[in-house]
């Protein structure tokens, strides 16, 4: 336990060094995000933040495979190489929005290839367990799966619109993910999630509101997408599988977000009749300011209070999702 509670402080310090580094670098190449519209920032803020956070996540689990404990060693490793081909696509995609834009069908298509890499290599939602009883998916595991995976990953992306708040509930909700998946004895996405959660929560040195850096699509999306993927270990993977609850309760604020989102925007039929696809493409993926986070902005609460309740909240579920959590 001593190893993973070094890793994550030692990933929290190496976002303390990496970030002001990337914020000063983007501010000179002008890679900010400007005020106005929808978003809650008043000057313009560097949106790079992703590359410290995936930055030090990464170097920090270099240096546990270079100099970690003799347990850790190359058995748990290949587990994690179609994991890190996925994630580098979802980089990829999310920075280049960050620098030039990209339109929200090809960050679909990409998340969709990434899901498929790691469902290839046998990651798989093959069971759902309700209430004591499992049901056995068969074929629905396949498009399940994907659908788990680019879900969370874009509410990740969805929930970054107030500042702290995708990097806060990715330190929480990814300790708890890391502790079960530790429990359940997946060492290798353990370390990983740990790693992340680290670097998150040390962000938030940077990005806690007033946010003078913020996550940008390369942080949220890759978020979303490591805690989607490992989670679908510590649910899955072992001699009995968790209660599908406890992967929704440590997300429940993403999901709810994601869930209503899609429901404002593609069930309001307008009164000319249902819209053609790509028409409806285009309204799900308009942004708005109806979020769960706006909302309590929206009821006079200051940024800090509205994020507070957040993280209030996602603590709570946690910690039920722990509680409830049949594990070794």
């Amino acid at each position: 336990m001593t190893v993973y509670l070094l890793l994550g402080l030692g990933s929290a310090a190496l976002t303390w060094v990496i970030t002001p580094l990337v914020s000063n670098a983007a501010r000179r190449l002008g890679l900010v995000d400007a005020p106005g519209g929808r978003k809650v920032h008043v000057r313009p803020v560097p949106r790079l933040g992703g590359v410290a956070v995936v930055g030090a996540t990464l170097v920090a689990m270099i240096l546990v495979r270079l100099w970690g404990p003799r347990d850790f060693g190359p058995a748990i490793w290949p587990g994690l190489w179609a994991l890190g081909a996925a994630v580098s696509l979802v980089f990829a995609v999310g920075l280049t929005d960050d620098i030039r834009g990209a339109s929200p069908s090809t960050k679909l298509v990409v998340e969709f290839a990434a899901a498929v890499v790691v469902m290839t290599s046998g990651l798989l939602i093959e069971r759902v367990t309700l209430f004591g009883t499992s049901l056995d998916l068969g074929w629905l595991a396949w498009p399940l799966t994907a659908a788990w995976i680019v879900g969370l990953t874009n509410a990740f992306n969805l929930i970054d619109g107030l500042d702290g708040l995708a990097a806060g509930t990715a330190a929480l909700a990814g300790a708890t993910c890391a502790a079960i998946l530790l429990a359940r004895g997946h060492v290798g996405e353990a370390l990983l999630i740990t790693a992340l959660a680290g670097a998150a929560a040390g962000f938030l040195a940077f990005n806690f509101p007033p946010a003078s850096i913020f996550l940008g699509d390369s942080g949220s999306l890759v978020i979303g997408f490591l805690l989607a993927t490992t989670a679908v270990s510590g649910w899955q993977k072992g001699a009995t599988a968790l209660a599908t609850g406890v992967p929704l309760l440590m997300f429940a604020l993403p999901i709810a977000d994601v869930i209503t989102t899609i429901a404002r925007r593609g069930l309001d039929r307008p009164a000319a009749g249902w819209p053609s696809p790509t028409v409806m493409l285009q309204r799900l993926v308009q942004p708005d300011r109806l979020h769960i986070h706006h909302r309590l902005l929206g009821y006079g609460w200051s940024p800090r209070r509205a994020l507070l309740i957040c993280y209030g909240v996602t603590t709570v579920l946690s910690l039920l999702a722990l509680a409830t959590a049949q594990t070794p």
